[in-house]
């Protein structure tokens, strides 16, 4: 597993916790519209800003894909 990996998985973990969630309060912010619509633009500015990156890189001339994982609800909790 890659260093990043698991460095990402303990800061959602840490966020996990210090929200202190039951399993049926996660249920309800899974089904709820206005957190879905947040991660949703949140994934739409990912994808901006990967937009953007590639460009700054096929400007100077270096032809790298930039590629990030999208992110899901359960990624934070």
């Amino acid at each position: 597993m890659k260093r990043e990996n698991i460095l990402a998985e303990g800061f959602f973990d840490k966020i996990k916790k210090m929200l202190g969630l039951t399993t049926s309060q996660e249920k309800q912010l899974k089904k709820n519209k206005k957190i879905q619509k947040t991660i949703k633009d949140l994934n739409s500015g990912v994808k901006e800003f990967e937009k953007h990156a590639e460009d700054m890189f096929k400007d100077l001339g270096i032809k790298k894909k930039v590629n990030i994982t999208k992110y899901k609800l359960s990624d934070f909790l």
